[in-house]
């Protein structure tokens, strides 16, 4: 039996539209900060969303990047936003007081 390989995926919709797929935990979150950091704040757009819709799992990880985005955006005089937090992380965003900081919205 072979083990499932677990991945974490920041595809391009359109110029400042990202959606985010697979999982996010301590093992995927690294390699999609590391992966993702240039491309997604060098993108032309003054402001990003982002896509949580496609989420299949998230730990607290997922919500560390996200403040890394949120704080790298920022940096860098960009709006972003995150799209259709899966009620597990809004669950956990909501006891860590995050969701009064991170700029989340539902569609």
């Amino acid at each position: 039996m072979t083990e499932k390989t677990i991945t974490a995926q920041l595809e391009k919709v359109s110029s400042g539209h990202y959606i985010l797929k697979g999982q996010l935990n301590f093992q995927t979150v690294p390699e999609l900060w590391n992966d993702n950091k240039l491309s997604l704040f060098e993108d032309g757009n003054g402001s990003l969303d982002i896509d949580l819709s496609q989420l299949e799992r998230s730990d607290s990880s997922g919500l560390a990047i996200l403040v890394e985005w949120y704080r790298e955006a920022q940096q860098r005089d960009k709006t972003i936003t995150f799209l259709n937090l899966p009620t597990q992380m809004y669950d956990i965003a909501k006891v860590s007081g995050l969701n009064e900081i991170l700029p989340l919205a539902k569609t």
